[in-house]
């Protein structure tokens, strides 16, 4: 089984449900190598109907292909700006991703010190991110791609492309890296809902 925190381009494929976040995680060629999957309780379901969704608390699991836990993304309460927990397998906390107050999407990674590992800069649209670590050389991208008019307007799947640099050799700062993209995910589109 290869380590899916390895490979140098991901593809993160949200797959349609209606109560929790569901992704796929394929590599370059298309194959399977993981997933991530939102635990979500009846109380967090009941809540979504009357509280809005970017305020609410989210758990998330990245699975490798037998479906093992090696990686969690939390998020707590949120009124403002999102700050999440990147754990690895042990549960053993890792990173930090905070949302940060600008016109365009901005987050910052850092470890459990408070240095910072990257920042991550959206467009306007947030449909493509750069990554670049403390130095400001990039390290990274993740890209939106367009699904198609029907899937786009019928549905929130979105797909990512997760592009990490060779130099990027530090298993956790991969990790936080491609959870990156799936944080991009939960908080952008919870606040356009």
């Amino acid at each position: 089984m290869e380590n899916l925190f390895a490979k140098n381009t991901l593809v993160v494929n949200q797959k349609f449900t209606v109560l929790n976040n569901q992704y796929q995680v394929l590599d370059a060629e298309g194959k399977e190598i993981g997933f991530i999957q939102e635990k979500s309780s009846l109380g967090r379901t009941l809540l979504q109907f009357i509280v809005s969704k970017k305020m609410l608390p989210f758990e998330l699991n990245i699975l490798d292909e037998s479906k093992n836990v090696i990686a969690s993304i939390t998020k707590g309460v949120t009124f403002f700006m999102a700050k999440i927990t990147v754990k690895n397998s042990k549960g053993v906390e890792i990173a930090k991703i905070a949302q940060k107050f600008s016109l365009k999407p901005k987050f910052e990674i850092t470890d459990m010190q408070g240095n910072k590992i990257a920042a991550i800069e959206g467009d306007w649209f947030a449909w493509d991110f750069h990554i670049t670590d403390s130095k400001g050389t990039e390290i990274g991208t993740v890209s939106k791609k367009w699904g198609g008019l029907v899937k786009e307007i019928f549905t929130d799947s979105d797909k990512y492309v997760v592009n990490i640099s060779d130099s990027l050799t530090e298993e956790n700062q991969r990790i936080a890296v491609l959870s990156t993209a799936v944080v991009i995910d939960m908080i952008l589109k919870e606040q356009n809902n």
